[in-house]
């Protein structure tokens, strides 16, 4: 699957940088569009429109589930459906754990981890129903290279990192949740990107320039990947190569530590692997 003539796209944080970039190549594909953002998003829609695509927006605030719930009526409302969830919506604050104001590490927490919780619960519903009506059932969460390991080629965003390696936890029991339904759940993993935000530092700074624009990707790019990876059913869409070295260094690292146990069980042996006899689980007792 390529494209996605008639079929209806939610994309939170929608209103600038990936998030626009990924509604862009939503309509290109042939998609109606349905922006959230906690920002005023009417100019990225009238560049949709200016494009060609049928679009909308609500200002939603992911944080808040009441707002998530009316972006979905508000989508059922305008479209009849919901084929893929592009669950977009997020922040970040600089600094190390022990650096960051608690307030502002909670709002990162609320937006990133609590939010793209919010987004898969309430959109579920209507995901489920498409897939039994055989139609595209799609949830692509947008993680981060943060969620591959910490990134040793930039100053710290811990607050951030620990949020994108609850991003890479939420997809894994997403795509176990929801597989038995027919939809399809993807995390998407870039490194930098060149947004509005980025282009903003790098052109304020020679030496953030230096440090970021050679590693940097197109929102444009970013977004046709996401979806040729939603597609092929990727578990994982990495997008930057750059991305690779540290992320293969701590998962070889992981393994390590993880291989130094005695080896008990068969790959098909344990019931929480899903081939396995669930009932041997304790908490399936109840």
């Amino acid at each position: 699957m390529s494209t996605l003539t008639e079929a209806v796209v939610v994309v939170t944080g929608g209103a600038t940088g990936v998030g626009l970039a990924l509604a862009r190549e939503a309509a290109a594909r042939g998609a109606r569009v349905m922006i959230a953002d906690v920002e005023d998003a009417s100019a990225a829609v009238e560049s949709l429109r200016g494009e060609g695509a049928t679009a909308e927006w609500l200002r939603t605030d992911t944080s808040d589930y009441s707002q998530v719930k009316k972006l979905t009526e508000a989508t059922v409302e305008r479209f009849g459906g919901v084929n893929v969830v592009c669950n977009n919506a997020g922040i970040a604050v600089a600094g190390a754990l022990q650096d960051v104001d608690p307030t502002e590490a909670q709002r990162v927490f609320d937006v990133n981890v609590l939010g793209m919780f919010h987004v898969v619960h309430a959109f579920a519903p209507l995901l489920k129903d498409s897939a039994a009506r055989g139609e595209a059932a799609y949830v692509l969460n947008t993680g981060s290279e943060h969620s591959l390991g910490v990134p040793p080629h930039v100053a710290p965003l811990s607050v951030y990192t620990a949020s994108k390696y609850a991003a890479l936890g939420l997809t894994d029991t997403a795509r176990r949740d929801l597989e038995h339904f027919g939809v399809g759940v993807s995390l998407l993993a870039p490194g930098w990107v060149r947004t509005e935000r980025v282009r903003a530092l790098v052109a304020a700074d020679p030496q953030v320039a230096a440090a970021i624009e050679p590693f940097a990707q197109e929102t444009a790019e970013v977004a046709a990947a996401a979806f040729d990876g939603l597609f092929k059913g990727t578990a994982v869409i990495a997008t930057n190569p750059h991305s690779r070295a540290f992320a293969m260094e701590h998962a070889r690292d992981l393994m390590a530590d993880i291989q130094a146990l005695p080896l008990l069980d068969g790959p098909h042996d344990h019931a929480h692997k899903g081939t396995g006899d669930a009932s041997r689980c304790p908490f399936a007792q109840g």
